[in-house]
């Protein structure tokens, strides 16, 4: 089995990078947000529901992904589209303080991508900087 890339991940759910090198965000063809995120910032909720939550200010590079997402995330809040995330795990699990902290971008950490093809979220709030999204499994309410 081969690994999955970053721009074959985004591919999976119809979507194109505009810059694969600096973009982190795209709409697919089906209309959903895709974004790249860090899966350990993913937390299972009581209800069995996932939630992510970021600061985008916490994010000190990427300066033109982090403004295309703002704007991605923004349309995805103002019109209700389904998101669908790239997970990203570092493959040196001690390198997670310093990507929380800011200190690390994603480009310098060795890292793998992986779906969760079955988790379709919807951004429930943002205020230009904070967000969250909430997932549900497909097929639940």
């Amino acid at each position: 089995m081969s690994k999955l890339t970053f721009t074959k991940a985004f591919a999976d759910y119809g979507a194109t990078l505009v810059n694969r090198v600096w973009a982190y965000s795209a709409i697919a063809k089906d209309g959903s947000l895709v974004f790249s995120c860090w899966e350990f910032f993913l937390r299972r909720q009581p209800d069995g529901s996932y939630r992510y939550e970021d600061r985008l200010s916490r994010w000190q590079r990427a300066r033109l992904g982090k403004e295309l997402f703002r704007k991605h995330l923004k349309q995805a809040f103002e019109n209700k589209l389904p998101v669908r995330c790239v997970f990203a795990s570092p493959k040196d699990a001690a390198d997670i303080p310093n990507i929380i902290a800011g200190k690390e971008g994603a480009g310098k950490t060795a890292k793998t991508f992986s779906l969760r093809k079955d988790l379709v979220g919807r951004v429930t709030e943002f205020n230009g900087d904070t967000f969250a999204i909430d997932y549900r499994r497909e097929g639940t309410s």
